[in-house]
């Protein structure tokens, strides 16, 4: 167990087969933990160690023999602030790395992993899936996974079609995570593993921005005391907006139809989007790989369109002290004290944790689809 930061109690838990608790000898020599968790990416960390010499037998480092830090070995990282635990990373270790002393301080373990996408992405198959819609091939696809404690949370796009096995039959041919990460990118959907909520669990979400609920603990800047984050910029590509349009021809019927994206299916963050700008938003062509009908070309489309639309990014860097919680990706929080333009909610695209004795900073990125707030108010 780590030490207590900020009065938030840290885990580790690893191990070849099913992790347990960390020795006391390993946490002994933690030095410091980068965890990096995304909406689309996939998830990883890096764990670093003092490899010191054991006293007693010359050139021996008894850390570079726990099993629990090499390849192949369950990872598992858990905050606990006041009662409630939180699973920050649960993944596979990929690589171990040693570098030795060069004459200031003691040798370096670096061990780094991804999540259990790692699992997911061993082996390349070839599997028909005849007569199943998107979300029914996602369902099919993670059951796989359930020894890993992988639970689907699947929302199948409501303009997704479930093909005719004598017209079209799905295939897979890769990775079941790149098929499913392709999958997802075709509907404007995501695919992410959300670790928890419970140690050894893993929630596997394939389905559209989770851009609802309720918002997490609000950001604040140049609010005097209030003030928790740090580093704040805020990038407006407006011009990257793009509505889709184009020709298709429906591959049932034979005969050529328009295709043209509408109005953001998704729920809106920003009272003035860029795409409702026509002085520099886009007009891109209609791209698709096969031969789709006039409903599944339309579907595609919106998702190309919807895919370019949250082009105001912001960046910073929260002090886990300061700031009281974990900010989670995959979810809302509030943002004030930047003004009308920027203030109100974002959708969370990304924290890195960056964990070391004493201090533990969250690095994040968020998004929405434009400027003005679209709330008079955001709580703290």
């Amino acid at each position: 167990m780590f030490d207590q930061l900020f009065g938030v109690h840290m885990t580790l838990l690893i191990g070849q087969g099913v992790p347990r608790p960390a020795t006391t000898l390993v946490m002994e020599h933690f030095v410091s933990a980068e965890i990096a968790i995304s909406d689309r990416e996939r998830s990883g960390f890096e764990l670093v160690f003092d490899a010191v010499r054991a006293n007693n037998l010359a050139g021996v480092f008894p850390i570079m023999a726990e099993r629990g830090l090499q390849a192949g070995a369950r990872v598992v990282v858990m905050a606990t602030i006041g009662v409630k635990p939180s699973v920050l990373i649960d993944g596979i270790v990929e690589t171990a790395e040693f570098k030795p002393s060069e004459g200031e301080g003691p040798a370096k373990l670096h061990v780094r992993g991804k999540d259990l996408t790692f699992a997911m992405d061993r082996e390349e198959r070839e599997v028909a899936h005849p007569a199943q819609g998107p979300g029914e091939i996602a369902a099919l696809v993670l059951l796989r996974y359930a020894q890993l404690g992988v639970i689907p949370l699947v929302i199948p796009p409501t303009t997704a079609e479930r093909p005719n096995p004598v017209d079209r039959v799905p295939m897979q041919r890769g990775t079941d995570f790149a098929y499913l990460t392709e999958l997802a990118e075709a509907h404007d959907s995501i695919f992410t593993l959300i670790p928890g909520p419970v140690p050894l669990s893993s929630v596997a979400y394939w389905g559209p921005l989770p851009r609802v609920g309720v918002p997490q603990r609000a950001i604040t800047t140049d609010m005097g005391p209030e003030t928790n984050v740090a580093g704040l910029t805020f990038e407006n590509t407006a011009s990257e907006a793009a509505t889709v349009s184009g020709q298709v021809q429906d591959r049932q019927s034979g005969q050529s139809l328009p295709v043209q994206s509408v109005a953001p299916l998704r729920p809106p963050l920003a009272a003035m989007p860029a795409l409702a700008n026509p002085s520099v938003t886009r007009r891109n062509l209609f791209q698709t790989n096969g031969a789709p009908t006039g409903a599944q070309a339309m579907g595609e489309a919106q998702a190309q369109s919807d895919a370019t639309t949250d082009t105001l990014k912001v960046t910073g860097d929260l002090d886990t002290g300061d700031y009281g919680a974990i900010l989670s990706p995959r979810g809302l929080v509030g943002l004030r004290g930047a003004g009308l333009d920027h203030d109100g909610f974002y959708y969370v695209q990304s924290v890195v944790h960056k964990i070391s004795s004493g201090a533990w900073l969250q690095s994040f990125t968020l998004n929405r689809e434009g400027t003005g707030t679209t709330t008079p108010v955001v709580l703290p």
